[in-house]
């Protein structure tokens, strides 16, 4: 031990998991493996783009921390609707169906990032009651959630006994739709549950001292009543005429609530239809962005590739270089005819690769980078980014273009980068994507990413 303080801070956590994943695998291994980092690549990327880290991982399971509840929320949903998407082209026994859970809660930080405390276990137990294909969140996320998400509707299964939490956790499931309407809006927690015993005292003193108030009431007017009856002896015409003036305003007093009541729920249907079209045309517009990915990405690995010298190659190249080029293709990248051109080397001490999408004439145009979809694209590269990269950083932009460190497994320092050609119509003439690595282990300096990006050029 070496006494340094424990490390504590307020996180939304997000246990993700696959469902029937041992069965799957026990089905066909290297499917099911091919299938899973095809959604991780994308589950990833979402995480990312909604400002979440992941800290843990371990075979099909993911664990991620949030800042923002909402935001996780919005995450679980996002990554739902992929899953969705990407299945919907699958064969139904490829399909891959994940479980999430969401809660926020205290949790403690290791040195390496990892996550632990009772928090991340509550998030897994939520995750582990959550449908196939569901999002489950505690009542201390609807809490915060349910108001900045209005289309959806936070659907209370009370508060279930979970294995080895001494505190009770409310639980909630996220519905859309015809039943997101139907759920009754009831309270929910907005702090963690005291322990059941004390909340189990607590609700059997407030319903006893609710008697008793609810007895002295009842006895008082009595009394008053029968004091007022001897006294009076009948209702005069004044008093009757004042009772029923009284009735009247009442009544109208009533009316008027009630018909403001109408408009309020009127306006409040409107929103949340407004809401739910909005919502419908996003996740129309996510899917139709998945299909065209998938489209791409189904070209691009069938693309055929053949050695050239690097003098013909489009790619600026350096000393040692080897350099491939691909046949042309119709469309994918944009509207048009490609070309994609590859140069790379990789040394004991530094390794670049360098890939040229490229419009072969004037009237192609390849697509405008657009900084939430290059995560996902800087990850295709290659093979190396694919699978011997960690530690990614969030997405950066220098200039026009975009880049983002990491690790590789050997320790080396390194980033890829997506660099725009110039403009075209309402696109562009060229994309270049790459990646750097130098032999150090710290962090690369911003003077030695921008000198990379800026020598690498196009002929």
């Amino acid at each position: 031990m070496n006494g340094s303080p424990v490390k504590r801070r307020l996180a939304a956590i997000m246990s993700i998991d696959v469902v029937s994943y041992s069965a799957m695998m026990g089905a066909d291994e290297e499917g099911t493996m091919r299938v899973l980092r095809t959604h991780r690549t994308a589950i990833d990327s979402s995480i990312r783009r909604h400002g979440g880290r992941i800290a843990n991982t371990a075979g099909d399971s993911v664990l991620a921390e949030f800042g923002s509840p909402v935001e996780a929320v919005r995450c679980a949903l996002d990554l739902q609707s992929g899953v969705d998407a990407r299945n919907s082209s699958l064969p139904e026994a490829r399909r891959m169906l994940f479980r999430v859970g969401v809660h926020l809660d205290d949790v403690i930080v290791q040195d390496n990032g990892d996550l632990l405390g009772e928090g991340v276990n509550i998030a897994a137990r939520l995750q582990a009651a959550a449908d196939p294909g569901g999002v489950m969140v505690s009542g201390e996320v609807a809490g915060q959630a349910r108001a900045k998400l209005p289309e959806y509707g936070f659907e209370r299964l009370g508060q279930p006994v979970m294995k080895n939490i001494v505190r009770t956790v409310e639980a909630f499931r996220v519905v859309s739709g015809a039943r997101a309407r139907q759920v009754a809006r009831a309270d929910v927690s907005a702090t963690p549950g005291a322990p059941r015993a004390a909340t189990e005292k607590k609700q059997a003193r407030g319903l006893a001292v609710v008697a008793a108030v609810v007895a002295g009431l009842l006895g008082g007017a009595a009394v008053a009543w029968g004091i007022f009856a001897v006294t009076t002896g009948s209702v005069t015409d004044s008093d009757k005429a004042a009772r029923q003036a009284a009735e009247a305003e009442a009544a109208r007093k009533q009316a008027a609530d009630a018909d403001a009541a109408r408009r309020k729920a009127a306006e409040a249907d409107a929103a949340r239809q407004q809401a739910a079209a909005a919502e419908a045309a996003r996740r129309q517009a996510e899917q139709e962005e998945a299909e065209r990915r998938h489209k791409r990405a189904n070209l691009t690995r069938s693309l055929a590739w053949s050695d050239i010298a690097c003098g013909q190659s489009r790619i600026a190249t350096g000393q040692g270089m080897t350099c491939s080029a691909s046949a042309e293709y119709d469309g994918g990248d944009g509207r048009g005819k490609f070309r994609r051109w590859a140069a790379g080397t990789h040394g004991a001490t530094t390794a670049t690769y360098v890939m040229l999408v490229d419009a072969v004439d004037a009237a192609s145009v390849h697509l405008p980078l657009k900084r939430d979809e290059e995560g996902e694209f800087l990850l295709e590269i290659s093979s190396f980014t694919r699978n011997n990269a960690r530690d990614w950083s969030a997405l950066a932009a220098r200039g026009d273009s975009f880049y983002a460190t990491f690790k590789a497994v050997d320790g080396r320092s390194c980033f890829a980068f997506a660099k725009p050609g110039p403009a075209r119509g309402d696109g562009l003439a060229w994309v270049m994507r790459g990646y750097h690595c130098t032999a150090g282990r710290e962090p690369l300096a911003e003077d030695r990413i921008a000198l990379v990006i800026g020598t690498l050029k196009v002929r």
